[in-house]
């Protein structure tokens, strides 16, 4: 099976590349569940069917670059609260796979400053609509 490093992983908000990373989180899709269970459902188990679907969120952690283009999108993105077009690209070019979709800013930290720290970032990116794996 073949593996893919994670090294070179790129993920853009509103065009921009988000520098500075040392982790992107999963996309970890969930879906609602609707009982159907009826009175003569079979065996005396419930049933169920799946509801509404939704895509998630992406957390991102990396150290804090104030002239990074991709990290002031996202503070702007937060204070805007729109949603924009998210990719996320793995490293080995075209078709290598990666992820886009819209998604607006949920939460922008910064980290802690720590007296032998880097200071960090965290953002959450709230997923609306579908992920298309790329």
């Amino acid at each position: 099976m073949a593996k893919t490093r994670a090294l070179g992983t790129t993920i853009t908000f509103n065009a921009k590349t988000i520098g500075a990373l040392t982790s992107i989180g999963e996309i970890t899709p969930d879906s609602e569940e609707l009982d159907a269970t009826t009175l003569d459902s079979q065996g005396g188990y419930r049933e169920f069917l799946q509801g509404f679907k939704d895509s998630g969120e992406v957390t991102l952690s990396g150290y804090y670059d104030k002239t990074d283009a991709g990290q002031q999108e996202l503070i702007t993105g937060y204070g805007n609260g729109e949603a924009k077009a998210v990719v996320i690209a793995f490293p080995g070019g075209a078709g290598a796979g990666g992820a886009t979709f819209q998604a607006y800013v949920k939460s922008f930290t910064l980290g802690a400053a720590d007296v032998d720290g880097i200071v960090g970032f965290g953002a959450t990116l709230r997923i609306s609509g579908v992920v298309t794996a790329n």
